[in-house]
């Protein structure tokens, strides 16, 4: 069976042309936009959006499936790196890094769990995050409670910085992950195990969030 052709040049230029203009449109107004929209940002003819794109949807995975090329050169860059620190503090810099250059990604990522619940993309990018955290933990740097889904949510959790326009969210994620690394650390241990007492925070956190909006404040009625 013979592999499936490439796209012709001129095909695989005004689909990053349309894609670059979705990552503008969504700056400006979320993932909302139309095709229309997309083709008046692109500068392309409607016609020629609908042949790449049949739908919005359509728009929303080839973002996320380009959010994953750039994604996987992380980890072939961290591959690279001899610490495991060094490879798991690299992740994170440069993954966050990434979703400040381009804050549709964490927003295309929130859809496709919708659009597509079902999709494996970047599934097999796990088991290479995994192997640097074990390698961090066999060193002794990295606290041995702290797994691979941990790096990947710090990830996702800081992408909420994207609405902050730049430098402003650059500025607060280099701040923020300072913060989260140095509770990674191994010996940031000493001040309580993760695996027991996640339970109890978890039951904190939904009391907390089942309280009236003035619960705790101290000029809150009595």
């Amino acid at each position: 069976m013979s592999a499936p052709r490439a796209p012709r040049p001129e095909i695989a230029r005004s689909r990053e042309q349309l894609l670059d203009a979705a990552e503008v449109l969504f700056e400006n107004q979320g993932l909302s936009f139309s095709l229309h929209d997309l083709a008046t940002q692109a500068g392309l003819g409607v016609a020629t959006t609908y042949r790449r794109f049949s739908s919005h949807d359509d728009v929303i995975r080839a973002l996320h499936a380009r959010s994953y090329s750039y994604f996987a050169r992380i980890y072939d860059e961290i591959d690279t790196i001899e610490d495991g620190w060094g490879a798991v503090e690299g992740y994170l810099q440069r993954a966050i890094a990434v979703n400040n250059a381009h804050p549709a990604f964490p927003a295309t990522a929130r859809r496709m769990a919708h659009i597509d619940p079902g999709s494996t993309v970047g599934a097999d990018l796990a088991p290479r995050l995994a192997a640097h955290v074990s390698r961090a933990q066999a060193e002794g740097t990295l606290r041995a409670d702290v797994n691979a889904a941990d790096l990947v949510t710090i990830v996702s959790e800081l992408g909420v910085l994207t609405v902050l326009p730049e430098p402003s969210r650059s500025v607060m994620a280099t701040r923020h992950l300072r913060l989260i690394t140095a509770g990674l650390r191994a010996e940031s241990r000493m001040f309580g195990d993760l695996g027991e007492t996640a339970a109890a925070d978890m039951a904190r956190m939904r009391e907390l969030a089942t309280q009236p909006a003035s619960s705790g404040r101290p000029d809150a009625p009595a």
